[in-house]
């Protein structure tokens, strides 16, 4: 009976231990929430990726969003000068006074400046695919961020188009690194928004922000000596994804790793610096490029970008592609190119969703071109077994300096019997010259690929 009493005693005082624990744990976290963020990012990556529930775009990566209130007695509508854009006449929802009216003008949305937005935005995914409707929103956010506004009456008066518009902002503008959210002053009568005030949240004054645009340009200039003005649409996201992913280094403890200073000045960064600097560095070369967000893994919040290559749209993951992120988080030995993984170089959104989930705050259209896919523009795609090829592929991966050569098939089919041909029949000792009996090698069952190492 003793020992029953030492038992029960000793398992109430395990619990006690545990419940302390628990709220110690819950206590850190909620005065450093940047442990739970840390946490998540160091997640071990799997395809059985469950997802979480309520967390919008904006949380995952720190946005932050405030709402204040202010009540009005008197609601009086004054006539103000119309005022014509590129877009139509600019429309204010709000019943602004003469002095709130003149103040917009001052801070630069007048005609001019909206349809100077209007021109610099066209072309860009979320601005092309956004509503008519709120274009006109989307620049004066625009404009509020670039004209380092303090705050402004902006048109809408609804708080849920004003998220979606400045999330459109900031998913086609990496250049824009210095906001991390905003606040808006909704000025109420009888419960009915009258006006709303926008506030955008700067993270670093204007002169810093000219400082890190002449070191952006610094970079940019360095970037741009590798690739000649001639070169195609593949081959300029190509190189972006190799310089973006060998100028890099996976660190969840990088300064500004939300955003592209943290790979252009630090050379470390996280998904989103990655994704960020990969799409103003594309940009710039002329590719559209978007930023998309979802998950990966075990619900690790991640960003990645979509990209339009000769007319088609297709995923590009540079996070995914760099092996100091890879080694860091799965227990996938692939071989890598050098340093660099192509299996997420322009796929499809049938590849992409064996291991990312989109939870994107828009609608993606769906990628299904192959075209520009890295294997099948370098000569390593499969659709039946074809020798010839398979020595030309090795070959050139030798010839190049390759550390290793890795080949896509294109169905599970043909996977299987190239594994056949080159495994089980030992083909692959025709095409690789080893002292060993044995070879060591991996696969993607999903992605169809073999990744084989080259023997110099």
């Amino acid at each position: 009976m003793k020992k029953i009493y030492a038992l029960v005693g000793a398992l109430c005082l395990a619990l006690a231990f545990l419940i302390l624990g628990s709220v110690l744990l819950t206590k850190y976290i909620e005065k450093n929430p940047e442990t739970l963020y840390d946490y998540i990012e160091s997640k071990e990556v799997s395809s059985n990726a469950s997802k979480s529930e309520n967390v919008s775009f904006n949380q995952m990566f720190h946005v932050g969003i405030t709402e204040k209130e202010h009540k009005v007695d008197k609601v009086s509508a004054e006539e103000h000068e119309r005022i014509y854009t590129d877009l139509g006449e600019v429309k204010v929802d709000g019943f602004l006074n003469s002095e709130e009216w003149e103040d917009r003008l001052s801070k630069g949305l007048t005609a001019e400046n909206l349809n100077a937005a209007n021109r610099e935005c066209s072309g860009l995914f979320y601005y092309d695919k956004i509503d008519n409707s709120l274009k006109q929103l989307y620049l004066e956010i625009y404009l509020a961020f670039t004209n380092n506004t303090e705050s402004i009456f902006i048109c809408s008066n609804s708080p849920e188009d004003i998220e979606f518009a400045f999330n459109c902002v900031l998913g086609d503008h990496p250049e824009i690194f210095y906001i991390n959210g905003y606040m808006y002053t909704k000025y109420t009568s009888q419960d009915e928004i009258i006006k709303i005030e926008f506030t955008p949240a700067f993270t670093m004054d204007k002169a810093v922000i000219e400082k890190y645009n002449q070191e952006i340009d610094d970079y940019y200039d360095a970037f741009k000596k590798g690739i000649s003005d001639g070169a195609g649409e593949y081959d300029k996201i190509k190189y972006t994804y190799e310089f973006v992913i060998l100028n890099t280094e996976y660190d969840l403890n990088s300064p500004e790793n939300q955003n592209i200073i943290s790979v252009f000045k630090y050379g470390k960064s996280v998904c989103q610096g990655y994704a960020k600097a990969f799409q103003y560095l594309s940009g710039r070369l002329g590719i559209q490029s978007t930023l998309v967000v979802g998950r990966v893994g075990s619900d690790e919040g991640h960003a990645w970008n979509m990209v339009k290559c000769d007319g088609e749209y297709y995923y590009v993951d540079c996070t995914w592609g760099d092996s100091s992120y890879l080694n860091r988080n799965t227990a996938d030995n692939s071989l890598n190119v050098n340093g660099i993984n192509y299996d997420y170089l322009n796929i499809t959104t049938k590849e992409l969703e064996l291991t990312h989930q989109i939870e994107n705050f828009e609608l993606m259209p769906v990628c299904f071109d192959k075209k520009a896919n890295y294997y099948v523009r370098e000569g390593l795609y499969f659709s039946a077994i074809d020798p010839d090829k398979l020595a030309s592929a090795f070959t050139n991966s030798t010839n190049t300096g390759k550390t290793s050569v890795n080949i896509k098939c294109s169905d599970e089919l043909t996977f299987n019997e190239m594994g056949k041909y080159l495994l089980d029949e030992n083909h692959i000792f025709d095409y690789i010259i080893t002292e060993n009996d044995t070879l060591t090698y991996s696969k993607n069952q999903g992605m169809f690929i073999y990744y084989f190492p080259i023997d110099y």
